[in-house]
């Protein structure tokens, strides 16, 4: 069962796209998470994050989206981590990763429109909890 965060619009501004995608499912192993895409086409795909992380994750893009990015790549663990070793901006598009691994896919959004883009992910968090008490039944995940 999947549960839309926004209506479908069908402007192709990174912020439509994720008002487009932006949902909330148990994963393969039950665990709720919250997928968004940010844009389409060869190359692209859904970031996929646990709605346990989603508030790290938006406050850690808040953090670039204010401060700039850093230059940095590898590995890592959790999705906010990820994010931490693979932003970054090329060509005037800011580029990471939630997760590392087959089939992984860069979120890729327009240097101008990142602030707008996380400001939005910002503004869905208890949208993104309460989606995720619904499908799990467990209060703790509101958080």
């Amino acid at each position: 069962m999947t549960t839309a965060i926004f209506e479908n619009d069908n402007e192709e501004s990174a912020s439509q796209t994720v008002r487009q995608t932006m949902s909330v499912a148990n994963d393969d192993a039950g665990t709720p998470v919250v997928s968004f895409a940010t844009n389409r086409g060869k190359g692209s795909g859904s970031q996929s994050v646990p709605t346990a992380d989603f508030g790290e994750v938006v406050e850690l893009l808040q953090e670039y989206a204010a401060n700039g990015i850093p230059e940095a790549s590898a590995e890592t663990l959790s999705a906010a981590d990820s994010i931490r070793k693979t932003i970054s901006v090329k060509d005037g598009i800011v580029s990471f990763r939630v997760r590392s691994g087959k089939g992984s896919k860069p979120a890729k959004i327009p240097a101008g429109e990142f602030a707008a883009v996380v400001e939005l992910l910002a503004s869905t968090s208890d949208a993104v909890a309460a989606a995720a008490v619904k499908l799990s039944g467990d209060v703790s995940e509101q958080s």
